[in-house]
């Protein structure tokens, strides 16, 4: 479920490299793929270019699958959906930004921060009443309070939502069964853990992935909104979490923990954690959730582990309430740019993905799979289990790439799981359909439903970047003890002169518009 955003700064870029002549060759009129054959567009038959923003298979899967699909989608809904097919990277954003600027080459369907590309999209509120009753119903209103600007205007469908399901403390629960202890659920019942799993694995080690991960599943403990953005009483405006007491005093929390040799001494320095996993020495993870549930998951499925995995508590409660912070997914979208000739077609085509569902998902697993008896079969269709016939590790040339899917997100994932050989559900889907809407195991950010245009702020403040990155640096110098907690009023100094109140009035003024 990660998110790939393409920003307005990159876009204006490639506005001005449009203009060369090497690029308006480029631009040229695009050719239909040849699979395509006598389905050309006609008068009857709108068809829709869609730019896939995280291809399974930059060069497309097996043509004829991928021809099969198509062909169902154009036979229910009167719609021909072409796909542009790019590796992501710089290449991405760079077709992308000639697909936006052309005047000849279509586009009708893409992904991103629609804050930053507000200009040139067309508003969905009067295209989902008319054409998407699903994708409004399916999506709850968490979601679509992020797809809004402040005049209640709504600029794409979600790509992502509010999630509840991507941070849990998990512990290695063969470990507490040797030490006769149950699953922690408390801030002092987690440290006796921690330190249990040390005195008898001297080589046991607490992993994170990065700071703001591993603040979304601890800093609530400390701090009353959780790892949100909070209104100083101060002075009544918005500033980052990090300024909030409770910040420091988690920072000296986990300053304790360094210097106990709880931490794995290069968790913050991005180590190879497939490897880490692999060395058996995690005794609690404190990151972001598929480390486990996917790549952990893989290795003790390949290693044949029976006795060795992780648990977790559902909720997680320190001096100041719940610790976890539920993740509230970005601003990403699916966008209909101003340029789109068809936008009635796109809807219908993004209803059709919807429809059916939650009762019956077999267009959502068409879209995700293949044909229904050739590349997939159901398991229990009223569960919306079902079981792939073609091999996930099959070369895109032997199966269907999921060129079409183009409702990836909160509003379907839940609905369809994969089950194994077997007939078991994966632990990924298992995971997130149980908890992707379970809010009430974490913090709300006072936030949530503001979308803020970064884009917009870093325009007005250049030095966000580098202000960003002061105080992550310096926050994991005083969790490390490179920098002494006595230091702590200098790097609010510090950040001061940086432009923390230029931050905090460019984030006031946007938080203001949906809170006034």
């Amino acid at each position: 479920m990660s998110d790939s955003s393409l920003s307005r700064r990159h876009f204006l870029q490639g506005m001005g490299v449009a203009a060369t002549g090497v690029i308006v060759a480029a631009c040229a009129p695009p050719v239909a793929p040849e699979a395509a054959g006598d389905m050309a567009e006609t008068a009857e038959t709108p068809e829709v270019w869609v730019f896939q923003g995280q291809p399974n298979c930059p060069g497309g899967g097996n043509p004829e699958r991928t021809e099969a699909v198509r062909q169902r989608i154009l036979d229910e809904t009167g719609v021909l959906v072409q796909v542009y097919l790019v590796a992501t990277g710089s290449a991405q954003i760079e077709k992308l930004n000639l697909l936006l600027a052309s005047g000849t080459q279509p586009l009708d369907l893409f992904e991103g921060q629609w804050p930053e590309f507000k200009g040139i999209i067309m508003p969905m509120d009067d295209l989902l009443d008319a054409h998407g009753q699903n994708v409004l119903a399916l999506n709850n209103d968490f979601a679509w309070a992020r797809m809004k600007d402040a005049e209640g205007v709504t600029w794409g469908y979600p790509r992502l939502g509010l999630m509840g399901h991507t941070h849990f403390c998990f512990f290695r629960s063969d470990w507490l069964d040797e030490a006769g202890l149950e699953m922690p659920d408390t801030w002092d019942a987690m440290e006796a853990t921690i330190a249990a799993f040390l005195e008898t694995h001297p080589e046991s080690v607490v992993a994170t992935n990065g700071r703001v991960n591993m603040m979304n599943n601890l800093l609530g403990a400390f701090v009353e909104e959780g790892n949100s953005n909070w209104v100083d009483p101060a002075d009544n405006m918005l500033k980052p979490v990090e300024t909030h007491p409770g910040y420091q005093d988690w920072l000296a929390t986990m300053n304790e923990w360094w210097k106990n040799g709880w931490f794995q001494q290069e968790t913050f320095a991005n180590p190879d954690f497939r490897a880490l996993l692999k060395s058996l020495t995690i005794g609690a993870w404190v990151g972001w959730y598929s480390r486990i549930t996917i790549w952990w998951e893989q290795i003790r499925l390949d290693a044949g582990y029976t006795d060795i995995d992780y648990g977790f508590p559902e909720t997680m409660t320190g001096p100041q309430g719940l610790a976890k912070t539920n993740n509230v997914g970005g601003n990403s979208a699916y966008m209909i740019p101003r340029k789109s000739e068809h936008p009635d077609a796109v809807m219908r085509y993004a209803n059709w993905c919807y429809q059916g569902l939650p009762e019956d998902a077999t267009n959502l697993v068409t879209i995700r799979q293949g044909i229904e008896g050739e590349d997939w079969e159901w398991h229990d269709k009223e569960e919306g289990l079902y079981r792939s016939l073609v091999s996930a590790t099959a070369p895109c040339e032997q199966r269907y790439a999921y060129d079409f899917y183009n409702v990836k997100g909160m509003g379907t994932e839940p609905h369809v799981v994969r089950v194994l050989d077997d007939g078991s559900v994966g632990r990924q889907s298992s995971h997130t359909v149980k908890y992707n809407d379970r809010y009430d195991l974490g913090k709300m950010p006072i936030d949530f439903d503001v979308p803020y245009d970064v884009a917009a702020i870093r325009d007005n403040f250049p030095g966000l970047p580098d202000f960003q990155r002061l105080v992550d640096e310096e926050s994991v110098k005083f969790i490390t003890g490179v920098r002494p907690l006595s230091e702590w009023g200098n790097f609010l100094d510090t950040l001061n002169s940086a432009g923390l109140d230029r931050w905090s009035e460019l984030y006031t003024e946007q938080y203001r518009q949906y809170h006034p």
